[in-house]
């Protein structure tokens, strides 16, 4: 599953995703969140940054201490600034320290009185709920998120993962089509309604969303499993191998499923 920090740029909003199975993805148009979250930047797009963007881009690159450092360094100027406070949660969020990220979060959220703002924090106290297994109080965090701004995509998002995780696929498919009309080319977007899909039974609608996603994405572990599985129902079992043959490999999550469906297809094509 992958959940997002929201970050705007727009708005020099901080807001949370985490992604549990991460690919930088150098197109930008690929990226519907790329103005809410940096999960999928590389070093490429984070190199691009503006020079205001310097601490979170450190601590995307995982430099947390000398990011943490600077941040202090401008402590004095920014009591009473709440996206001062939710980037230092932000970077404990990515550092995994989630006492320490709660905190400055109740910090930051004490220094506003705006919803559009209490909403990104509200998305990022969902996520270190979901990065502590309570899925209730996450979802919970994400559905007042949206609904104190209905405009961000970080939480729909983020609440889709938590439905699809309980199976609860009609839910997941309402947030997850309202991101398709906001960007039709994300990768993630097209992944999870074609999971969705998947789940339903629906193999051939989960198929041509698979295909929509770029090649060079398709051998992502969750993707590529997904798509062999998907193969794999319609009967098509040489491209289900194919599929798996390409995966990455390097998400030891799908190990169990790839290796299931790799001996599934053996069993089928031995009665041939």
């Amino acid at each position: 599953m992958k959940f997002f920090i929201y970050l705007s740029f727009f708005t020099l909003l901080f807001s949370c995703a985490s992604i549990k199975n991460p690919r930088a993805l150098k197109e930008s148009e690929l990226d519907g969140l790329k103005f809410e979250s940096l999960a999928r930047y590389g070093s490429e797009r984070l190199s691009k940054l503006p020079k205001s963007k310097e601490t979170i881009a450190l601590c995307r690159k995982t430099e947390y201490n000398k990011a943490i450092e600077i941040l202090r360094s401008k402590l004095d100027e920014n009591l009473r600034n709440y996206q001062y406070w939710n980037e230092i949660s932000t970077c404990y969020i990515l550092k995994k320290e989630y006492t320490q990220a709660r905190k400055f979060l109740d910090i930051a959220m004490s220094t506003t009185n705006q919803n559009s703002q209490k909403s990104v924090l509200l998305n990022n106290m969902g996520v270190i709920y979901l990065e502590n297994s309570n899925y209730f109080e996450a979802k919970e965090h994400f559905k007042k998120a949206i609904e104190l701004n209905n405009k961000l995509l970080s939480p729909k998002f983020n609440l889709s993962q938590v439905y699809m995780k309980f199976g609860l696929y009609g839910k997941a498919k309402k947030e997850v089509g309202i991101l398709l009309k906001q960007n039709s080319q994300d990768v993630d977007f097209l992944n999870a309604w074609a999971y969705i899909n998947l789940m339903e039974n629906d193999y051939k609608e989960a198929l041509l969303y698979f295909n929509k996603i770029p090649s060079q994405y398709r051998s992502r572990d969750d993707i590529a499993t997904n798509m062999a599985m998907t193969y794999f129902m319609l009967g098509l079992y040489d491209s289900a191998k194919t599929s798996l043959n390409n995966a990455d490999k390097k998400d030891s999550l799908y190990s169990n499923s790839q290796n299931e469906i790799e001996k599934r297809i053996e069993k089928v094509t031995e009665k041939r």
